[in-house]
Formats: structure tokens, sequence, C-alpha cells
């Protein structure tokens, strides 16, 4: 069986690159147009963490494969063989799904954020002992949809920026 790859879903990564891209135009325009210097920096202080978390999205990966999984995530990977993992758990916050690997280096979690989640769960309960996955486990991961509340959440975000980056160009 070849390796498959999950990133974060592209509808969540778009907004929250157009959020960072909105918000570096609103600071450039608070630097060309009569602004307050808190007004700058409040911009700027927005924008770094806007921009890092843009960033970060964009390049989540995980890796499903014989020989066992690869997370990637912000300038950082790790392998685990299935071995490794030590006991697969679920866990739902209202829309919000997370798949816990407990492993002998610690714990991670990949939440519904994933572009196709199920199948990523899919691919790791397929491949690890049913003795390892924790009760109920399965059903909660099954039965996960899409969270649309942080996508939703971006757009909105972007039609603002746009509405403040629109007034800034009409001063």
């Amino acid at each position: 069986m070849s390796t498959r790859i999950y990133t974060i879903h592209r509808a969540l990564v778009l907004p929250l690159a157009l959020n960072a891209l909105l918000l570096l135009t609103v600071l450039v325009l608070t630097a060309v147009r009569p602004s307050t210097a808190a007004e700058r920096a409040l911009l700027a202080a927005a924008l770094v963490p806007m921009a890092v978390i843009a960033v970060e999205a964009s390049m989540r990966r995980v890796a499903v494969g014989d020989e066992g999984l690869v997370l990637r995530k912000f300038f950082k990977q790790r392998t685990f063989r299935w071995a490794d993992i030590t006991h697969v758990g679920a866990l739902a916050v209202r829309r919000k799904v997370y798949l816990v690997l407990t492993t002998t280096k610690g714990f991670h979690v990949l939440s519904n954020a994933y572009g196709r989640f199920g199948d990523l769960v899919r691919d790791v309960l397929a491949r690890m002992e049913a003795q390892r996955i924790e009760e109920g486990a399965r059903e909660i991961l099954e039965a996960a949809g899409g969270n649309r509340a942080n996508l939703f959440a971006a757009w909105l975000a972007a039609a603002l920026l746009l509405v403040v980056a629109a007034m800034k160009i009409a001063s």
C-alpha cells in the first residue's frame, strides 16, 4: 500500500492566508494614510500571529504508510512506527472532533480540520490492533463531520478586514 498524505482542508487555509494578506494591506494603508501609532502597533501585533497561523496551517501534513505515521508541523517532523502508538482515543467537543494518538514519545492530536478526516481516521484505525483503540473511539471518529464554525469565522474575519481596507482607502 502506498503512503497517503493528509493536509489541513484548503477551504480553511485560503481564508487564513487571505486574512494575513488583508491585515498586511491595512497595515500598509495606515503607513501611507494618517493614523495613530497605536493603530499601526495593533495591526502589526495582529498580523504576526495571523501570518504564522496561515503558514503553519498550509504546511501541516500527516503521511500514513505501511511503516507508520509521519506528522509534519511548523518546521517539525515526527515519525512513528505503528508499534510506537500505544493508544488511540477520540474526543468530541461540539462539532470539533480530535483523534488522540498516545505514543512512547508523548501524545499527538489530529483534528477534523484535516481534509478527508474520515479517510485519515480509517487509515489509522485499520493499522492498529483492536486492544489499542479506546472503546467508543471508533464510533465518535466515524460520526465526525466537517467543522464549519472555523471556516465561517475565518471568512467573516476576511469580510470585516475587507471592509476596514475599503474604509481606509476611502478616507
